[in-house]
């Protein structure tokens, strides 16, 4: 077994314990979600062709796309202009 070495703030933890949370388990909890995202894994062929089909649907201008909120996109631009 593996160790992990975190470090909490006393007010913080002091919170944790007194709501009687088990750490423990809710940090394996987390763990476990990075590992699956809950979707069911695909080949690499698979990947290839949803993407050469997507680069297809581009190409020829039948894709739907989702458009940007004008308030997201301004800030977008200023954001790189800042760059």
């Amino acid at each position: 077994m593996q160790t992990i070495h975190l470090q909490v703030e006393d007010d913080i933890y002091d919170e944790i314990k007194s709501k009687g949370i088990d750490i423990n388990h809710k940090l394996q909890d987390f763990l476990y979600d990075l590992l699956d995202d809950g979707y069911p894994a695909i080949s690499e062929d698979e990947a290839k062709q949803r993407v050469s089909d997507a680069v297809d649907r581009y190409r020829s201008g039948t894709g739907v796309y989702t458009a940007y909120d004008k308030k997201f996109t301004n800030e977008m631009e200023e954001y790189i202009q800042s760059l």
